[in-house]
């Protein structure tokens, strides 16, 4: 059923004046609480993050880090915080998402693990190496530049991308 979705989309974007270059796949039903399936596929070269509820990190800090997303699917490597190295693994879905001319944007969620933090970030993590996590996620694309918001227990992270 899914797959005939997808082919029924296609055949509806081949159909539109203005295809959009980031689309989320429209889930039979509707999306759901689980969300519309994205289609970006983008260069993460810039991530930074802010921790608002920790005193010893009160700055926005460059992350040192490089990701991609295809599709849903998300990959990135970047040195937190605490100045160790972190690879991230995930799912992101969109709520809510929408085009006007260059102008891309929606709300969501991402899903995943998340390596390369110990006991200082809470306790579990001293015990277990690879953590889960789920947060809320805004973005803007505006023509192949992109820029996403994403909070998640305690940081928000800034990410600069272009779309390919």
């Amino acid at each position: 059923m899914v797959f005939a979705a997808i082919l029924h989309g296609a055949a509806l974007g081949a159909q539109e004046a203005e295809p959009s270059s980031v689309e989320a796949v429209k889930e039979e039903g509707g999306p759901g609480i689980l969300g519309e399936r994205p289609n970006r596929r983008r260069l993460i070269g810039g991530l930074w993050a802010l921790h608002p509820f920790e005193p010893q990190f009160p700055e926005l800090d460059w992350t040192r880090g490089l990701g991609f997303q295809f599709s849903q699917w998300f990959a990135a490597t970047f040195v937190n915080s605490y100045d160790e190295r972190s690879f991230i693994l995930g799912v992101e879905r969109y709520w809510v998402s929408g085009r006007r001319g260059v102008l891309d944007a929606g709300v969501g969620y991402r899903l995943g693990l998340l390596t390369g933090y110990d006991e200082r970030l809470f306790g579990l993590a001293e015990h277990v190496p690879v953590l889960p996590f789920g947060g809320v996620l805004g973005w803007v694309d505006v023509g192949p530049i992109g820029v996403d918001l994403f909070y998640v227990f305690r940081a928000i992270t800034l990410e600069g991308s272009v779309r390919f």
